[in-house]
């Protein structure tokens, strides 16, 4: 609970002081300035702070500044550290050299339980960046197929029943989404065969939803693929056939069963 409510703090400060970048350090070149404030951004071998009065610091970060992570209420030094670890959010106290409308640092402090905070908020940046990119990738659970009389789009009894089994293991996997690929053998038109595995694909999809009992929400419409990819040429029983595929999103869930 103490971990969430700093988070809670940095975040807060963080918002608060971004809104106001865009003032400079208004000192001579030369001068030994002291900044303490919170990183708002890393860019290469500079670093940009907002103080307490809501004013925009450039740091420059060279080879010779030194980062000192301190421990504790008496700031005693704890260890040295790498550049590394700078990122938006962390709470700074820095010592420098004014050069323009620049610092160049020869020192930065922050405290150890700042940065652990931080390198936490960083984490579930990354982690939530990463569920969002694997939105509309799929992790595959189960697949049938169903197989069709040429010429047909209608759902054998065989069919039925096997798709009512697959039907009951979908119920039982949370966030689960259907998706159907309708084919044909290679007897027949191109725009008949076409057709004919949308009709298939459809049947599969109206039977699931309306005789299975699964979620219109859950199942995908049906995509008519033509001619099966191993249909072969003329009549070929396995090609005449609808792909039942039982996924997640991986930026959902891993398909845990209920």
């Amino acid at each position: 609970m103490k971990t969430q409510a700093t988070i809670k703090r940095i975040v807060v400060a963080l918002a608060l002081f971004g809104a106001f970048a865009g003032s400079v350090v208004q000192a001579a070149d030369g001068d030994k300035i002291k900044v303490k404030g919170v990183i708002t951004g890393v860019q290469g071998d500079s670093i940009v702070i907002v103080d307490e009065s809501k004013s925009s610091h450039t740091i420059d970060v060279t080879d010779q500044t030194v980062l000192k992570k301190t421990k504790g209420l008496t700031g005693v030094i704890h260890e040295k550290i790498d550049r590394s670890v700078l990122a938006a959010g962390l709470p700074v106290a820095v010592e420098g050299v004014a050069a323009g409308d620049r610092l160049t640092a020869s020192e930065i402090k922050f405290k150890s339980e700042d940065l652990k905070t931080t390198q936490q908020i960083q984490a579930g940046l990354a982690s939530t960046n990463a569920r969002m990119d694997d939105f509309g990738s799929y992790d595959l659970l189960a697949s049938t197929e169903v197989l069709f009389d040429s010429g047909s789009a209608t759902l054998s009894a065989a069919a039925q029943s096997d798709l009512a089994a697959f039907a009951e293991k979908a119920k039982q996997t949370d966030a689960y989404q259907i998706v159907l690929q309708g084919f044909t053998d290679s007897t027949g038109s191109a725009a008949a065969n076409q057709r004919l595995s949308t009709r298939r694909a459809d049947a599969v999809s109206n039977y699931l939803q309306q005789q299975a009992g699964l979620s219109p929400g859950r199942v995908h419409a049906g995509d008519g693929m033509g001619v099966a990819p191993d249909a072969g040429s003329g009549d070929n029983a396995g090609a005449r056939k609808v792909i039942v595929k039982l996924v997640v999103d991986k930026g959902v869930q891993s398909g845990v069963s209920k």
